[in-house]
């Protein structure tokens, strides 16, 4: 009996390695597969050819428009897609702080590592114009917790709604929302206007930038 389970037992975990191996493994920031996922097996399939010097024109798009965790466009938004759509593999953050020559509150949601890279710049070069500054994770302010409100209940609720408000949970649910352009109009917004036109708003009072104090009306 005991020779028995000696033998058969290799046979099982050799077919269970088998098995595995015509299994794809996908590892992603926000748990989803999309269109451009590679799997850990095609990456490394790839990457071999890459070593070898034998990757054709359709393999280096794949590389390049691979959204998985360890990819350059998961963590940075590499793609101006990326920033104008939501992409749930690509990290974004919350970006706030306060301008202290025009006495308001700034606040920008769903920015990539891109984009906050010439914010940062722009603050270290005019860091005495600012305050308050904090940079948060959209993820982050995806957690749920409950909380006591004003009327003695007990609510769930989102970090985001807790140091924000219910405007920029709203934002949030509508950015990921694949019908809707609020991302598009968010970024837009943020960019520089043409020389010849005029200075316009930003997207208004309940997107990107909403210069109000911050709200504290939701909990005790």
């Amino acid at each position: 009996m005991n020779l028995f389970l000696k033998l058969i037992t290799p046979f099982n975990e050799r077919n269970k390695m088998e098995n595995k191996k015509k299994d794809k493994t996908y590892y992603t920031y926000g748990d989803v597969v999309t269109e451009d996922t590679l799997s850990s097996e095609e990456k490394r399939e790839l990457n071999q050819k890459k070593e070898n010097n034998t990757l054709t024109d359709e393999d280096r798009d794949k590389l390049f428009n691979d959204d998985s965790i360890s990819s350059t466009r998961s963590t940075t938004g590499l793609f101006e897609k990326d920033r104008v759509k939501y992409n749930p593999n690509v990290e974004y953050f919350m970006m706030d702080y306060f301008d202290k020559n025009e006495v308001r509150h700034v606040r920008s949601p769903y920015l990539t590592q891109i984009e906050l890279v010439d914010h940062l710049r722009h603050f270290v070069e005019n860091f005495t114009d600012y305050s308050d500054f904090r940079i948060h994770s959209e993820k982050e302010l995806d957690t749920k917790m409950k909380v006591e409100c004003e009327d003695g209940e007990y609510r769930e609720v989102s970090l985001r709604q807790l140091l924000f408000d219910n405007r920029y949970e709203s934002i949030s649910d509508s950015v990921k929302d694949p019908k809707s352009d609020v991302m598009k109009s968010m970024y837009e917004s943020r960019q520089p206007p043409e020389e010849d036109e005029l200075e316009e708003e930003s997207f208004g009072e309940e997107m990107d930038q909403i210069h109000e104090t911050p709200s504290s009306t939701l909990i005790n």
